[in-house]
């Protein structure tokens, strides 16, 4: 891909300069930097951009929030000037284009709009939509609760992530039109902890009109946290701080500070277990968010809205070695991680424990019998990914909206340890970045299927566009239709059904956090 001539664009704000830029889909400008709030004091609602004079330069990705990164590799931090996003239009003089609005992921505490194999220049090009890329507070400065010690100017501070997004989303509202796209036809998506970050927007009142369609890529549509549970992590990271009779101390230290007290407390409510604890998460506050997403959703909340839900099949192989066979040692791990994961208490007449009746809807499912790193890594996607989107996708019984479900099955075979259809794996496709960068092949592996990349950029395209599908059926709870994204793509009805069932039956308990 090669940059060549300048673009400006004429914005509220004031005008900016971006790149053309020619990729193997086509051209497309690209503007990056864009600020659409300022974070000008920490633990509070960003204020409003100062209109500038002349034109400003927008072709550097801005900063990211502060977060903890062991190899910056170019990565611009800056608490202040953070609040930022990337367009990309194929077209700045276009009327009503498409609007895709992307959050990223990162477990609520890392990421950002920068990154290379999410650039949205491509899906931009290819598809003739907007794309807009954001950034957002992360981890403590983005969702510690803090009014209860520090007053009612910090009462949004629990969700600030949430207020930043909604905040890019009022700026697309009144900016995308400059840009060429259409401010009443946007769909946001996310993956991941940027999934979540949808779910909520879905149950926000504050939210409402700002999108038309939603997609939520592998995420945790239950991962909120109760006024307890906010208030608690805030004692926790005081404590890590030595500030617990010095909270207001907590605004004038430097980030760092914060940020290193912040990977040991999610060291500390990680140990021992197989993957990473999500400490930090949106919270049900009584005003941005009044309840979890999926029983707000299963309320009437976002039923006008299209919606696609889906998943990875194989989401935890990032923490568990699907290779392993089991020594006597290892397995025993794993066994007692099953256990942990999946009590063994009796489930009704068939006296099975629930690890024996998980192995039994597995093999069932599947039509073979698992090892027990396979049913630890399947047990781990189910918890904390496909069970909850599950239950998203159940409670649209009131939509007026479309609802469409999908399950990722294409598996990496070039990667260094069994990944299968892992977290995220989907992502340089449906950006289109599969081949373009040794980060992207080293990603989507050399045998990436360019049938897989244009038909997942494509579906997401044409849902962005209209949101009508006709070759994708709808969900309903009686006939669970999902896209299978293989290659060849295909349809199936309830993919792991006995284990949803299961799970329904037995209400699975996720982890402890």
């Amino acid at each position: 891909m090669a940059d060549s001539t300048a673009s400006l664009v004429h914005t509220p704000d004031g005008i900016l300069r971006g790149r053309v830029v020619t990729t193997p889909d086509g051209v497309a400008a690209a503007f990056r930097g864009i600020p659409y709030r300022v974070a000008t004091q920490r633990f509070r609602p960003g204020r409003l951009v100062e209109p500038w004079k002349g034109t400003r330069d927008a072709i550097q990705a801005g900063p990211a929030s502060p977060q903890h990164v062991d190899d910056p590799g170019g990565l611009l931090i800056n608490e202040r000037d953070c609040l930022n996003l990337n367009v990309w239009t194929p077209d700045p003089s276009a009327h009503k284009l498409p609007v895709f609005v992307w959050i990223h992921g990162g477990l609520h505490i890392s990421g950002s709009n920068a990154d290379p194999l999410r650039d949205g220049v491509r899906l931009a090009a290819s598809g003739g939509i907007v794309v807009v890329s954001i950034n957002y507070r992360l981890g403590a400065l983005g969702y510690l609760t803090l009014d209860h010690l520090l007053g009612p100017d910090y009462s949004q501070s629990g969700n600030l992530a949430l207020v930043d997004i909604i905040s890019a989303l009022e700026w697309v509202r009144d900016s995308i039109a400059q840009f060429g796209g259409d401010p009443l036809n946007v769909t946001v998506a996310g993956q991941s902890a940027g999934a979540t970050m949808v779910a909520t927007l879905l149950a926000s009142p504050r939210a409402a009109g700002l999108m038309r369609r939603a997609i939520v890529q592998s995420g945790d549509p239950e991962r909120v946290g109760s006024r307890a549970y906010g208030e608690a992590v805030t004692d926790e990271l005081l404590d890590l701080l030595h500030l617990g009779g010095d909270p207001a101390g907590i605004i004038d230290l430097p980030w760092s500070t914060i940020i290193r007290a912040q990977q040991h407390l999610l060291a500390k409510h990680s140990a021992g277990r197989p993957q990473p604890v999500p400490v930090f998460r949106p919270s049900i506050d009584g005003r941005l968010l009044l309840s979890n997403p999926v029983a707000a959703v299963a309320g009437g909340a976002s039923a006008a809205i299209d919606l696609i839900v889906g998943t990875n099949l194989n989401e935890a192989s990032g923490h568990v070695d699907l290779r392993e066979r089991g020594t006597h040692a290892s397995q025993a791990v794993l066994d007692g991680s099953l256990s942990t994961l999946l009590s063994k208490e009796p489930l009704g007449e068939r006296s099975l424990s629930r690890f024996e009746a998980y192995r039994d809807a597995f093999q069932l499912d599947t039509g073979r019998g698992a090892t027990p790193a396979e049913l630890l890594e399947a047990c781990l996607t189910d918890t904390t990914y496909r069970q909850p989107s599950q239950r998203l996708l159940d409670a649209r019984t009131q939509a007026t909206g479309s609802t469409r479900s999908y399950l990722f099955v294409w598996e990496q075979q070039d990667a260094t340890w069994a990944r299968g259809a892992g977290h995220s794996i989907e992502l340089p496709s449906l950006f289109r970045h599969v081949d373009d960068s040794q980060r992207a092949r080293a990603e989507a592996g050399l045998n990436a299927p360019y049938s897989l990349r244009d038909v997942i950029s494509q579906y997401w395209v044409a849902f962005a566009t209209t949101g009508a599908l006709d070759y994708w059926p709808e969900y309903e709870p009686n006939r669970r239709s999902t896209l299978i994204l293989d290659s060849p793509t295909r349809l199936a009805d309830a993919p792991r059904d006995n284990i949803r069932r299961l799970a329904d039956e037995s209400h699975m308990t996720k982890s402890p956090s």
